[in-house]
């Protein structure tokens, strides 16, 4: 891992304001911080997109309905994410094996008695996170996950971030396994639920899922799960449970306090004879997980221990989805290019379908979706007709569409959450 002239942290930022700006913004000097005006950043947010072959990263302003800025980043990103605070796109770059970070100049610090929020405009920070080949990336509860696959000859790895840490140039803690992997991790707080794979196999997906516990900037292994999960691919954590894909169905691992256990979830019958459930989506408020197998979608109950069909309509297969950002509603963008907007809080109840793609490509780049976290809103990108459809949540309607004079590959909201959810 390197790391140069990472973004100025906002003590920095604070020093370079004028006399006035410091006293208003960040307190005065001596003995401690003085009373302070409370500042409100009112913004819906940014969005952070990619485009295929291209380096480009562009972050578009949803307040002012253009691009705010064009970064540059080393190589063309293989997939785009948002740091768990919503602050950073995290760009991978999976065949350079390396991932780099761009601000999006929107974010909010806690001072105690009041949360204040900041303004900027969009910068590439100089952080560089090294690893052999960055694939899986995963968040749960202000911290975000790296999963590098490795390379024949170079073990995979674990590199665990927080949005403070990404400020500042740094890692919060790592591990090394014992071979390489196309594998999966999910941060737990203080614990990490990681891959292994025996070297001795032919198939570079995992099938044993080990609890690690955080030892100063490393992690100790606390036990490896004795339930199997063969062909490993797919993960996602919720408050208490973390689901893993599996050839022959999902492993539970339920956590309560600091005891974890674990349970397999066989397939439904329902579940075409070549399908497995391949990926994992969810939410914290949300106790089920969804799961994709071939385009079909599975509810996975970890309390009931139950994995059941979830159909769209006429029978349509999912080729993108995404939970808003409450959890009130599943998007599910269909083969066709409809959007179906399924209630996660009534059995997975149609709210509403809109034509949002005119035209599904047949290759790369597809459609991505991302829900903004400062208001009831979602966005749909459709690279054929290079735009965005702006969902509005509340009524399951079309908002508008913004025009792009590129093809979008990928797509993620950034900014400060609305200020009933912050925390």
């Amino acid at each position: 891992m390197t790391h140069t002239h990472p973004r100025l942290s906002s003590v920095a930022a604070c020093l370079a304001l004028s006399s006035f700006a410091l006293l208003a913004a960040c307190g005065g000097g001596g003995g401690g911080e003085e009373p302070h005006e409370h500042t409100h950043i009112d913004s819906v947010g940014r969005l952070a997109l990619i485009e295929a072959e291209s380096t480009a990263v562009r972050i578009y302003d949803l307040d002012d309905k253009a691009v705010a800025a064009e970064l540059t980043v080393s190589n063309p990103p293989s997939a785009v994410h948002a740091s768990p605070g919503g602050r950073y796109a995290v760009v991978m770059q999976r065949l350079q094996d390396q991932v780099q970070f761009v601000d999006g100049g929107l974010w909010q610090e806690d001072h105690g008695d009041h949360m204040h929020d900041y303004k900027e405009a969009p910068v590439l920070t100089g952080f560089v996170l090294a690893g052999a080949r960055p694939t899986h990336y995963e968040t749960h509860e202000g911290l975000a996950a790296v999963f590098n696959d490795g390379i024949d000859g170079t073990s995979a790895s674990v590199a665990v971030l927080s949005d403070a840490g990404i400020g500042s140039g740094s890692q919060l803690a790592s591990l090394a396994l014992s071979t390489h992997m196309h594998g999966t991790a999910e941060p737990r707080g203080e614990y990490l639920l990681t891959t292994h794979r025996d070297p001795m196999t032919a198939s570079t997906l995992p099938d044993v899922v080990a609890l690690y516990q955080r030892e100063g900037s490393g992690y100790r292994l606390v036990e490896a799960f004795a339930e199997t999960c063969p062909g490993l691919h797919g993960s996602f954590s919720n408050e208490d449970h973390t689901a893993f894909g599996c050839s022959d169905g999902v492993l539970v691992i339920t956590q309560s306090g600091d005891s974890f256990s674990a349970r397999k979830l066989p397939n439904p019958a329902e579940m075409p004879a070549e399908a497995r459930i391949g990926t994992v989506i969810g939410h914290d408020h949300v106790q089920s997980f969804v799961g994709i197998a071939s385009g079909l979608l599975f509810e996975i109950d970890p309390v009931a221990g139950t994995i059941s069909p979830i159909a769209l309509p006429a029978d349509r297969e999912s080729a993108a989805r995404a939970f808003d950002a409450h959890g009130e509603n599943l998007l599910v963008l269909d083969d066709l290019g409809n959007l179906h907007l399924l209630d996660a809080g009534n059995g997975w109840a149609l709210r509403g379908t809109l034509p949002v793609v005119a035209t599904m490509p047949t290759a790369a780049p597809f459609p991505a979706i991302t829900a903004s976290r400062a208001e009831e809103t979602a966005f749909v990108t459709d690279p054929v007709a290079r735009d965005i459809a702006i969902i509005d949540l509340g009524t399951a309607a079309l908002a508008e569409r913004l025009t792009l004079d590129f093809s979008p590959a990928g797509m993620v909201w950034l900014g400060i959450e609305a200020h009933e959810h912050a925390h």
